[in-house]
């Protein structure tokens, strides 16, 4: 099973182009952080509560894309509150972004392309190679959206995700994600830990933006 933050960049990923499809690279940051966070806990590795976050099993996972931020937290002397972790990860963002993009290539499932524009700025790009995950992925949330069925605490903490940071309009059309709203809101609010996790991202989102909004030029 691919990680949520490789799921995360499938479903934002342009078929056509092979570019991310995302405004600003701190958002993306803000979702690879709350998404590396959901794995530790989706594999029982961290627990919260509205004071702390706490480690339940040190053990590596074996994925490298994880493993880092699980050791960076037990390491840790002090206990802190899940706010504070994603706020110290957030700043990780890009090695995020590179190890999941690096862990799709090493599947098979993208590959890298670099191009050149006006031989000046140098554009990478992914191209989809095999595109049976991104289509199984998106099928999946998709059918999972457009019926009464049971989602599996996976899917649960994917669409919380996604729909913290208003990723269906682009996943799904503008259209499509207006009707869907009360199914991905009834969904989203299924999973405790990934409904505590959204609410901190929101929150620390908005003070990010607040704070870059006052910052001089």
């Amino acid at each position: 099973m691919l990680t949520f933050a490789e799921e995360i960049l499938l479903l934002i990923l342009d078929d056509k182009s092979g570019k991310l499809d995302m405004t600003s690279l701190k958002e993306l940051h803000f979702i690879l952080a709350g998404a590396v966070l959901m794995d530790l806990a989706d594999r029982d590795k961290i627990d919260n509560d509205l004071d702390k976050l706490i480690v339940t099993d040190s053990t590596a996972t074996g994925v490298k894309l994880l493993d880092p931020y699980l050791a960076m937290i037990a390491q840790s002397e002090e206990t802190f509150n899940t706010r504070y972790w994603l706020n110290q990860i957030v700043e990780y963002g890009d090695e995020i972004k590179k190890e999941a993009l690096g862990m799709l290539i090493e599947k098979g499932i993208l590959k890298v392309e670099e191009k050149k524009i006006l031989w000046v700025f140098g554009v990478r790009r992914y191209p989809t190679i095999d595109d049976s995950q991104e289509k199984e992925v998106r099928h999946r949330i998709t059918d999972l959206l457009n019926s009464d069925d049971i989602p599996t605490p996976h899917d649960v903490v994917l669409v919380s995700l996604a729909n913290t940071f208003k990723l269906f309009p682009s996943i799904l059309g503008s259209d499509e994600a207006e009707r869907l709203a009360p199914r991905i809101a009834q969904i989203a609010k299924l999973d405790l830990i990934g409904q505590a996790v959204s609410q901190l991202l929101n929150r620390l989102y908005e003070d990010r933006l607040n704070f870059y909004m006052y910052l001089p030029y």
